[in-house]
């Protein structure tokens, strides 16, 4: 899912992501329907585009360029009307499409919660179509692919995931062979010493995986979904519209639970903050994509709690064979 690469992002610090055990996966979807909920505090509100019915919004800049880079998804570098840039992932008539910009916007509101700032922000927001159709255009063949890709509100409100730029993004070839020689004796074998470079980076790998098995993101290791900002030096995990699916899709996550089982090393805040969730507390903090239109169906908050809980679970295991000082042994 190379569609934010050198895009999405904020200011996000190595703390690190997690995969657990992929047996629990009962639905993690983005369809159905569930109760409304509160935003996240302290995360910016919807807004309203004037005269639409409830598409969350920027009531003030409107893109005026804009440039497709997506590739498995229809994604767009927007430059609004004060100079700001972002990435847009709209609702698009490609396999998913209709929902999967919603997979950024929780991934993002489970990150924070869960004290992780590498996962890039990402904001419910929605422009008007001809506004984002004639910022298409000032790309050659720009306004022909909009026609074809976007899905549009009866209002004629486009909505999607605004997700943050980040101008020198650096990928992490992660997946590659040769890296995951390096970096898996690091988070699988508890006798193997670690530099203080080597420790940040296997922190945030070691949470990846096990917050990647939680929000079921079948789409980590295609590339260019791992980076650090070159700016601050913080690892990045981008390209997150991969996640609650509904239902997730098995063989990843089969994968991702046999991995969890054989980390020896995980981040003691991280699963702290894990195990201080319950389903209650996940319904709040994936709040509503705008006014009375939920982010998420119950259904997929249910078996986001039930992949929390797998991950205790499966962390307890470690920790009952190996103690806490070797298991717990990331900050």
């Amino acid at each position: 899912m190379r569609a934010s690469r050198r895009s999405c992002g904020s200011k996000c610090s190595s703390a690190a992501l997690v995969l657990t055990f992929a047996a629990c996966t009962q639905g993690a979807g983005l369809e159905g329907t569930a109760e409304p909920t509160l935003l996240p505090r302290n995360d910016p509100p919807a807004l309203l585009v004037p005269g639409t019915s409830g598409s969350p919004a920027t009531t003030g800049p409107l893109p005026v360029r804009a440039k497709s880079i997506g590739h498995t998804s229809y994604v767009l570098k927007l430059t609004l009307s004060d100079g700001m840039r972002g990435v847009f992932k709209p609702r698009s008539r490609r396999p998913f499409g209709d929902r999967r910009y919603r997979g950024e916007i929780a991934a993002y509101r489970l990150a924070k919660a869960l004290g992780l700032d590498n996962v890039p922000r990402a904001v419910p927001r929605a422009f008007p179509l001809a506004s984002l159709r004639a910022a298409c255009a000032t790309s050659p063949g720009g306004a022909e692919q909009f026609d074809r890709e976007v899905l549009a509100d009866p209002d004629g409100a486009v909505r999607g995931a605004f997700i943050d730029w980040i101008d020198d993004y650096r990928e992490l070839p992660v997946e590659r062979s040769s890296w995951r020689a390096r970096w898996q004796p690091w988070i699988l074998d508890s006798r193997t010493r670690l530099g203080e470079k080597e420790r940040t980076l296997a922190t945030a790998i070691s949470t990846m995986v096990v917050f990647d098995y939680v929000i079921a993101n079948w789409d980590r290791y295609s590339g260019g979904n791992v980076a650090q900002d070159g700016d601050s030096g913080s690892v990045l995990f981008v390209d997150n519209d991969g996640a609650f699916y509904e239902p997730p899709r098995p063989e990843p996550l089969a994968r991702q639970f046999g991995m969890v089982l054989r980390i020896v090393r995980f981040s003691r805040r991280f699963v702290t903050a894990l195990r201080a969730l319950d389903g209650t507390k996940l319904a709040d903090v994936f709040g509503e994509e705008s006014p009375g239109r939920p982010l998420l169906p119950q259904s997929a908050v249910t078996a986001t709690d039930v992949r929390r809980r797998s991950a205790i679970r499966a962390i307890d295991v470690h920790l009952a064979a190996r103690g806490e000082r070797t298991t717990l042994a990331f900050d």
